[in-house]
């Protein structure tokens, strides 16, 4: 069952199980102190703040021009396959490779005692550097203060493994150093989270980034009812399960990305329905299935002149929906759509 399936992945993307942090609550109702109607712990809004924080900032802002333009003349740059990643791609003047820098603020904390990362200090915060291979480069670092309160016995652990609150900075170098690179950018970066490039104010700016996907537990199909909700893993992930009169308990996985608009990309294998105003592309799997739906026109990547560069620049804000069957999909996509774009 699609369930099972989803919280396994649930937990081994997030790093803990899915916490039951409050009775069930009928769709729609909520408390005032309480987000998305559950009783909240420190541990969980920490995380949801994070999330918050994460939504708020602009990617691409944190890769400088004064930064970029020693590596060479930039080619493209833009938003890269999630919405809160940035990629530079780089024509070095000596060198016939492309060369690239990108940013993810969704990123990875590695572990003190993973042996392929080495602690170091930039700008005097301790980060984590991975010389992964010739002319590859990765460094680590917190967006915020580590959380520093308790935890319940189902969180321990959760918030040093998760990757919440951390950055990565990628560059590959073909003919140079990339770590020398990445340690200039990621000093770049640590200095400008005293004030720091903002999601509003970014040319790249769109409104979908800014909203929270987990507001639509407060905007569900009246008959649902949600038991079982985790906290942010991702900010712009949403795990919770559901159940309603139409079906039993199931794990529903909500989830926002940027795509390629290009054809040869897209599935071919779905079914257009149209619901609530909006165009539903439904993929069915054997014991699941697939929702999405288009939220916004294409953002294009930097400078749109270059006709290979701005061709897989353009990309487009799309909402997709995993559950149980085709029907719960769809409800739940049309539900979403409405919250994320309203």
């Amino acid at each position: 069952m699609l369930a099972a399936v989803a919280l396994a992945m649930s937990v081994s993307t997030s790093g803990c199980a899915v916490v039951l942090l409050g009775n069930a609550f009928p769709a729609g109702s909520s408390s005032p102190q309480n987000r998305y109607g559950f009783e909240m712990s420190d541990a969980d809004r920490y995380l949801a703040d994070s999330a918050a924080f994460v939504r708020g900032l602009d990617p691409c802002g944190f890769l400088t021009e004064d930064d970029l333009a020693p590596l060479g003349a930039v080619v493209q740059l833009r938003p890269d396959g999630e919405l809160s990643t940035c990629s530079a791609s780089l024509k070095p003047a000596k060198s016939s490779a492309t060369d690239s820098v990108s940013i993810d603020l969704n990123g990875y904390q590695p572990t003190p005692d993973d042996p392929r990362f080495e602690q170091i200090t930039i700008g005097g915060e301790q980060v984590f550097l991975e010389d992964s291979s010739r002319g590859s480069c990765r460094i680590s670092f917190p967006l915020r203060d580590e959380f520093d309160g308790a935890t319940p016995g189902a969180m321990d652990g959760f918030l040093t493994e998760s990757g919440r609150s951390f950055a990565t900075i990628d560059v590959y170098r073909a003919d140079a150093d990339a770590c020398a690179a990445a340690t200039t950018v990621a000093e770049t970066a640590l200095g400008l989270l005293k004030d720091p490039p903002l999601r509003a104010d970014s040319k790249y700016n769109l409104p979908l980034a800014m909203k929270d996907p987990c507001a639509v537990l407060e905007h569900l199909p009246a008959t649902w009812t949600v038991g079982r909700w985790n906290p942010p893993a991702a900010p712009y992930r949403c795990h919770f399960t559901a159940s309603s009169s139409t079906f039993e308990d199931n794990l529903v996985m909500l989830d926002v990305t940027l795509t390629y608009v290009d054809a040869d990309l897209r599935s071919t294998d779905s079914e257009t329905v149209r619901q609530g105003g909006y165009t539903v592309d439904t993929r069915a799997l054997d014991s699941s299935c697939f929702a999405d739906i288009v939220l916004g026109n294409p953002v294009l990547g930097m400078p749109e002149n270059d006709d290979t560069a701005a061709r897989f620049a353009r990309t487009v804000p799309t909402l997709s929906v995993l559950a149980d069957d085709c029907e719960s999909a769809t409800a739940l996509a049309v539900a979403a759509a409405g919250v994320l774009t309203g």
